[in-house]
């Protein structure tokens, strides 16, 4: 998602809402060349997973890029800068509390969160796909364990009271959407890219996120949305898809991402960064 992200922001997203991105740091500027762009879209080959934090520690430290919105972009009549963290971290890292604590200055401190969820870890979905790649079932890879831990992690670190809303743009985003293709809809907005020219077409983002959070209904339960409303007072529903198509072989014929702007874009609006499409 990284690889695929910061390149649509190098290319076609920055040249739509004439925003530039530039790598900060020797680290960045290494980890990104060598570990993400020149494996996925020079040698189309699929990236390996990530290391734990104490077999890697490079993961330890975030991707740092500097996004720059021009002094022409959205009516802003001066240059804004703000830097974009990734934290690309293993799952092993990321599926208990104490070891999500260790992570905890980024991501409660942040002031938006792209939040993955694997789809192919919903069991209704894995006995739809039966023709898929699907990666052995992890029940602490679950959506609804990780979003339970998510808030956890706020109330520890912060004493948060459990009827208080987590107030953080939080954009829930289903990955592998194009796994999915053969159990959504005809028309589904997962068939189809978005289209936000220099402007967050809010309409669509509202569209997806209302498909989205009926799919989850269904395929998890009524309570995982609720759970979602109940705890987060700015979020909505997404789905992307970061390669396209599924590798053969871990090997790509071409790398198409689909949609993978949106939950980013939706967050920068959020923050006041970007303006929405006149209706």
């Amino acid at each position: 998602y990284i690889a695929s992200l910061i390149t649509r922001l190098q290319h076609e997203v920055g040249s739509n809402f004439r925003f530039s991105v530039r790598m900060v740091g020797d680290n960045t500027q290494e980890r990104w060349k060598n570990d993400f762009y020149s494996p996925l879209f020079e040698r189309k080959t699929v990236l390996q997973s990530t290391q734990p934090g104490e077999v890697d520690a490079r993961v330890k430290a975030p991707l740092i890029f500097r996004l720059t919105l021009g002094n022409h972009h959205s009516g802003f009549k001066a240059a804004k800068a703000l830097n974009i963290s990734f934290f690309d971290t293993a799952g092993e890292d990321m599926n208990s509390l104490d070891r999500l604590s260790v992570q905890a200055r980024y991501i409660c401190h942040a002031d938006g969160i792209i939040f993955l969820l694997d789809p192919l870890q919903i069991p209704s979905v894995r006995q739809q796909l039966p023709w898929v790649n699907i990666p052995e079932a992890d029940p602490r890879a679950s959506p609804d364990y990780i979003v339970g831990r998510l808030r956890d992690l706020f109330e520890r670190q912060f004493n948060l009271p459990p009827t208080r809303k987590i107030k953080l743009p939080i954009a829930f985003t289903l990955s592998k959407a194009d796994t999915l293709l053969s159990i959504v809809e005809p028309g589904s907005a997962l068939q189809r890219p978005s289209e936000h020219f220099g402007e967050l077409d809010v309409a669509d983002v509202q569209s997806v996120s209302t498909e989205i959070a009926n799919y989850l209904s269904t395929w998890i339960n009524p309570n995982f949305c609720n759970i979602i409303d109940d705890n987060f007072a700015c979020y909505s529903y997404f789905a992307i898809s970061s390669l396209g198509e599924q590798p053969v072989n871990d090997r790509l014929t071409t790398v198409n991402p689909l949609r993978v702007e949106d939950p980013f874009l939706w967050i920068l609006y959020q923050l006041g960064l970007i303006k929405k499409k006149k209706d």
